[in-house]
């Protein structure tokens, strides 16, 4: 069963009450440091699933294309229906948190939430910076109708691994015998937990040098 924001946000310890969200590609006016989650319920209670994976195939075929090839399994490839398959491997069907993550302060004064999340939807896919950790999310066909919840706090990174393990250890049994082999068990779009262990999805070459 899918663990809603507002439960994850409940087991790491943090108030529910400062929770708020905006829809995708809508700024956030928060200078704080904090953590941000993306999903596709639009309430931190509701939990709204999608059992096939909502992938956008055209998007894909512009990302390879835009990168020449990538790589599978160590083979290049163009082939985006290998690569598809491969990622839709990593889709969460009982699931509907997508991405967990931190935005600390910096000392360029250029941190916290609404500044993180901002780089988070200006980063073109296949592109390194500002943002590349979100890459995966962009491929699906449901963007426009995903949520982005933040809550302030202190110690960001730290609630992020929280969370991330948490989110890890709350999904069902049936996905994470199916998941067992292939890394720590994250959101579709966490490519690693917050120990920088990653997801063994073996695909390469996905960002610009």
């Amino acid at each position: 069963m899918a663990t809603s924001i507002k439960e994850l946000v409940e087991k790491v310890q943090l108030s529910p009450d400062k929770i708020q969200s905006v829809k995708w590609d809508t700024p956030i006016n928060c200078k704080s440091e904090g953590v941000y989650i993306i999903s596709m319920s639009d309430t931190a209670e509701s939990k709204i699933t999608m059992e096939e994976f909502p992938i956008s195939i055209d998007i894909l075929k512009n990302w390879i294309k835009k990168l020449d090839y990538f790589t599978l399994d160590g083979e290049e490839t163009k082939d985006a229906n290998k690569i598809k398959n491969r990622l839709a491997e990593f889709w969460l069907p009982d699931e509907s948190i997508l991405y967990i993550g931190k935005a600390p302060l910096r000392n360029n004064g250029k941190g916290g939430i609404g500044n993180r999340v901002k780089e988070y939807y200006n980063t073109a896919i296949g592109e390194r910076s500002p943002h590349a950790g979100g890459h995966w999310i962009k491929l699906l066909e449901n963007l426009e109708k995903l949520h982005v919840f933040y809550i302030p706090c202190n110690n960001s990174t730290e609630i992020e691994k929280r969370m991330i393990d948490t989110f890890g250890k709350s999904v069902s049994e049936s996905t994470k015998e199916r998941l067992s082999e292939k890394g720590p068990i994250l959101p579709f779009a966490n490519l690693k937990d917050g120990n920088n262990v990653k997801k063994k999805h073996e695909i390469g070459h996905m960002k610009l040098n």
